[in-house]
């Protein structure tokens, strides 16, 4: 199943199922490329409580999904990550050294409000 995806007013919020795979966030980052009527704002990806089935291994390909798949001029520039659990953190922030290369910036939150916050700042 894709992740939820709601069109805010400064930014895209996706929400993953409990339990997230790679397969459910791959379909949401196609979602987010590749589906019309997505606007290109900055996004927050939350993920619920509750065991994930993403090993470290999967952030690398993940990296080279949004890099082949990152529209020419874009302007997304910010994603925030909010996670709950200490394994959600240490995959997230392992995510964002991994992606450093990627033309947007990612930051680890442990609640929403100070990811909007960070996402709504220019």
């Amino acid at each position: 199943m894709s992740p939820r995806i709601t069109i805010k007013k400064d930014f895209i919020l996706i929400e993953p199922k409990e339990g997230t795979d790679f397969r459910e966030i791959q379909r949401g980052v196609a979602r987010l490329f590749f589906v019309e009527g997505i606007p290109e704002q900055n996004r927050i990806w939350v993920f619920r409580e509750g065991p994930e089935n993403l090993a470290f291994d999967d952030l690398n390909k993940l990296k080279d999904i949004i890099k082949e798949n990152y529209p020419a001029g874009a302007k997304i520039n910010k994603t925030a990550i909010v996670v709950k659990s200490g394994l959600q953190t240490s995959l997230a922030e392992s995510f964002t050294k991994i992606a450093v290369d990627l033309p947007q910036k990612f930051k680890v939150f442990s609640n929403l409000a100070d990811a909007e916050v960070w996402v709504k700042q220019p």
